[in-house]
């Protein structure tokens, strides 16, 4: 009887053993497939990176750290920065205050007559009247050789200070150091309406005014 039943146990193991052995393997596929400690295989279907790294590949956020951090725009702080106008030292240099300092301003592309030439104090005039105490805008153009920011003021109601002064005849487009050619035509048209300087039968330009007068350029160089 026991030899029987070893015989008919034995029959049936070896019936079901290839399937036995089949599902041992599959189970055996799966859970390498989701083993929590193969730290190697990428999940989600993205890259791991190291720590600190920027998140590789283009438009996406690095993980940890930097996640949720942009990329800075490229620096505007000159081209659109602000500041009040607290003194007028000429007709083409000036004092703003812009986060709590005095900015050195030189106007760009133009250049007044010196205060001891004729109409030097006109062109300090007209600027401070449409200027000082306003919030004004400054195009940064870079500095001069003196450390002045080189700019183009922009006033309250938008219009250039710079091309200002040269259409009412109070300054000299700075051929020099300029290529704006809207400064150049109206430079041109105050000449023909004889405005401002443009009345005197022969200005003399600035910067012949500082080199006759062997002097350091003021405000105007």
């Amino acid at each position: 009887m026991v030899l029987r039943r070893f015989l008919l146990f034995r029959h049936r193991v070896k019936h079901w053993m290839p399937l036995l052995l089949l599902l041992a393997a599959v189970a055996y596929g799966i859970g390498r497939g989701c083993d929590p400690l193969d730290t190697e295989r990428p999940t989600g279907g993205r890259e791991r990176h190291p720590a600190g790294s920027t998140g590789a590949t283009q438009g996406t956020a690095s993980p940890g750290a930097g996640a949720g951090v942009k990329a800075a725009p490229l620096p505007q702080r000159l081209a659109a920065a602000e500041g009040t106008v607290v003194r007028v030292r000429d007709g083409d240099s000036i004092v703003v205050i812009r986060g709590g300092v005095g900015i050195e301003v030189r106007l760009d592309g133009i250049d007044c007559p010196e205060l001891a030439q004729a109409f030097g104090m006109k062109a300090k005039s007209f600027i401070s009247g449409r200027a000082f105490g306003k919030s004004v805008r400054l195009v940064g153009k870079g500095k001069d050789r003196y450390g002045r920011e080189l700019a183009e003021v922009i006033l309250p109601d938008g219009r250039s200070l710079n091309r200002e002064l040269v259409a009412a005849g109070y300054a000299w487009w700075y051929r020099k150091y300029s290529t704006d050619s809207t400064l150049e035509a109206l430079e041109q048209m105050a000449r023909k309406a004889r405005r401002g300087l443009w009345a005197d039968p022969d200005p003399v330009a600035p910067w012949d005014f500082r080199v006759s007068n062997q002097r350091r350029p003021g405000g105007g160089s």
